[in-house]
């Protein structure tokens, strides 16, 4: 099914989260991109490819609210799911004003993943997910 799942882009700006990440969800099938900044991601960005946010709200450069924030002004469909260890309570704010899938405290759990992935694969409308 690896290869059927539109991609889950990881953003999030240290290296060791990332790789751990795709590992993950190469474990559970699923594809993933990773990068290292909201800029580099948004140089890659292609509004025609499906897909799936997992970013990190506090980077250096653009925080992971402000890429969410800059694809919703570019009418971008791209649901987000967000991670954070760092929540305050305008992150909160600005937060609850964007549709997400959900959000994530770090560190969080492999199950806590699958519910907001679940979540993401039932608004496409594709079945189960490849690790039913």
């Amino acid at each position: 099914m690896t290869g059927q799942s539109p991609p889950i882009f990881i953003i999030d700006d240290e290296e060791p989260v990332r790789a751990g990440l795709a590992r993950l969800l190469r474990a559970i099938g699923m594809n993933s991109v990773t990068f290292e900044s909201a800029e580099s991601f948004l140089a890659a960005y292609d509004a025609e490819q499906d897909g799936c946010l997992l970013v990190d709200i506090r980077m250096p450069g653009m925080s992971g609210i402000d890429l969410i924030e800059e694809l919703s002004r570019r009418k971008s469909s791209l649901p987000a799911i967000v991670m954070t260890g760092h929540a305050d309570a305008r992150a909160m704010e600005r937060l609850n004003a964007l549709t997400l899938v959900g959000c994530l405290s770090k560190p969080f759990g492999v199950a806590e993943l699958k519910v907001l992935l679940q979540r993401w694969w039932t608004m496409l409308d594709r079945g189960d997910p490849p690790w039913s």
